[in-house]
């Protein structure tokens, strides 16, 4: 359960890597200017099919939040496919987080954000890791 915690977080965060893609000084700005809202019926039809999972919590959304979300989902189609996949599943995760959980993943991001580039990836290899073996880490089961 713990291992898949740990999962959870990192995708999350990873997840939040992908959508924001160079947003912080952006996203920072669109807080500033107060993004308006875009209900979920208003998006094309493209954006809807990869943003799914998000539908049922997209009207409550800030409008920033909603704005990286499509600027990520506009990418989508140049992904190769692997990213795609890779999106779907951090997407998917996301989606099932509950808020707490949410905002978990954004402190382990913003905190990893300010990590050296070499203890970045130690941790991401670590994540990938036990991504691949998810006795790894977990309490009570022995490799």
């Amino acid at each position: 359960m713990a291992a898949k915690r740990v999962r959870l977080v990192l995708a999350a965060a990873f997840l939040a890597a992908s959508a924001a893609l160079g947003a912080s000084a952006a996203g920072e700005a669109a807080k500033d200017l107060k993004i308006p809202q875009r209900p979920w019926q208003s998006l094309p039809v493209e954006s809807r099919e990869v943003l799914a999972p998000l539908a049922a919590d997209w009207d409550k959304m800030p409008g920033y939040q909603q704005s990286r979300l499509l600027s990520a989902a506009r990418q989508y189609p140049k992904l190769r496919p692997i990213q795609q996949e890779r999106f779907h599943e951090r997407i998917r995760d996301w989606a099932t987080m509950s808020p707490d959980q949410r905002k978990a993943a954004r402190d382990s991001f913003q905190g990893m954000q300010k990590l050296p580039p070499a203890k970045q990836h130690e941790l991401r290899e670590r994540w990938l890791e036990r991504k691949g073996n998810p006795e790894i880490g977990s309490p009570g089961k022995s490799r």
